[in-house]
């Protein structure tokens, strides 16, 4: 994949950059990887730019840095590394939905999603839920050992649902 392909705003010369995959987890990073540092509340992924790199990424995207190539690697800076992450995880699984309903707010989501679930399928719709309870449809039933799933780990499990008849 090249990175002139999910950036449209980079320079010229760094157009041609290919990447293999990418992750926001320096411990699966994969040689050709992207590395996205994102900062968190509790870590800071800038900390674990090394470890990417030792693990094998080519490109590293950090706001903490400035676009500009360093030993074989091309450091891309972004102002929103966390939503950046997003767009290359859905574009990648290439997730147009064409349907969806989010509900959000402080408590009665799982029950609300819930139910929307069961009157779908008792309408002979193809539906599936992703939450708290875990990602769940006509064919699938997966735990989930977070209540939010990271948007690499989301898109991966929307292409599935997408493709399950």
């Amino acid at each position: 994949m090249l990175i002139g392909n999910f950036l449209k705003n980079i320079n010229q010369k760094y157009l041609r950059y290919s990447f293999s995959g990418i992750s926001a987890d320096s411990n699966k990073i994969k040689p050709g990887n992207i590395f996205f540092a994102i900062k968190g509340n509790l870590f800071d992924g800038n900390m674990f730019i090394s470890n990417a790199i030792n693990n094998g990424a080519s490109i590293i995207i950090s706001e903490n840095c400035k676009t500009e190539i360093k030993h074989n690697i091309l450091y891309i800076k972004s102002n929103n590394v966390r939503k950046l992450f997003a767009e290359f995880a859905f574009k990648i699984f290439d997730n147009r939905i064409k349907k969806l309903v989010a509900v959000t707010g402080t408590n009665g989501k799982s029950s609300i999603a819930n139910f929307f679930y069961q009157i779908l399928k008792l309408n002979k719709k193809k539906v599936a839920t992703i939450g708290t309870l875990g990602i769940k449809s006509e064919k699938l039933n997966i735990k989930l050992k977070n209540t939010t799933i990271d948007p690499l780990t989301l898109s991966k499990y929307l292409n599935i649902l997408k493709k399950i008849k």
